[in-house]
């Protein structure tokens, strides 16, 4: 397929944008455990994960883990950070008159509060958050409803992830992808004999 200049790049928001990638272990968990959650890892990452499919509210994920009336979402998102070098590289982007949109795993609610404490919204206008899509990637879903809304050719929109098999149903679709490196880079390796990345022309 012939690769073009990108016209669309689409970025991930945990590990990419913001810059913990594994944000149950490294902000959630211990929130969670500061506030007494006494459930186990894997009740709080599957609580998580149907909140981020849009199973279920964030005011539910909290009542579930047992921590309702003690914990908050804009608490909680006081604990993350952008990535460092996130602003003059979105001014760059947006100068080159580039179209700038995000495909995350994330709650509607979260997602919301940090992008506008951010100040995020005045660079990237498509936000397309797993919890309104209902899947997460990398469900090919996600991508295909990606690309439907942006009426894109998927060969002149490049994607970032810092995950890998993130990538590897865009690039199926022929979208461009490249591999953002984080913390959770490593522990989520691509299959052998697969390229983390497709050409991008210059």
């Amino acid at each position: 397929m012939e690769r073009h200049r990108p016209t669309t790049v689409v970025l991930d928001a945990m590990g990419v944008l913001y810059r913990h990638g594994n944000v149950v272990k490294n902000l959630l968990a211990p929130y969670l455990r500061s506030k007494g959650c006494q459930e186990s890892p894997a009740t709080i990452l599957a609580t998580y994960h149907a909140c981020t499919r849009g199973e279920i509210k964030t005011t539910e994920l909290w009542d579930t883990l047992g921590v309702r009336g003690t914990a908050s979402d804009a608490e909680y998102c006081t604990a993350h950070e952008t990535t460092p070098g996130l602003i003059p590289l979105l001014e760059q982007l947006t100068a080159a008159g580039l179209t700038l949109a995000c495909l995350t795993n994330d709650t509607a609610e979260w997602s919301a509060i940090l992008r506008h404490r951010f100040g995020l919204d005045r660079y990237i206008n498509h936000w397309y958050v797993s919890a309104e899509l209902g899947v997460r990637k990398p469900d090919p879903q996600a991508y295909k409803s990606l690309l439907r809304s942006l009426n894109a050719d998927p060969s002149t929109v490049l994607f970032i992830d810092d995950r890998g098999p993130n990538l590897l149903p865009a690039q199926a679709l022929g979208i461009q992808t490249a591999l953002f490196t984080s913390d959770d880079t490593d522990k989520h390796p691509i299959p052998p004999n697969t390229s983390a990345s497709t050409p991008c022309p210059t």
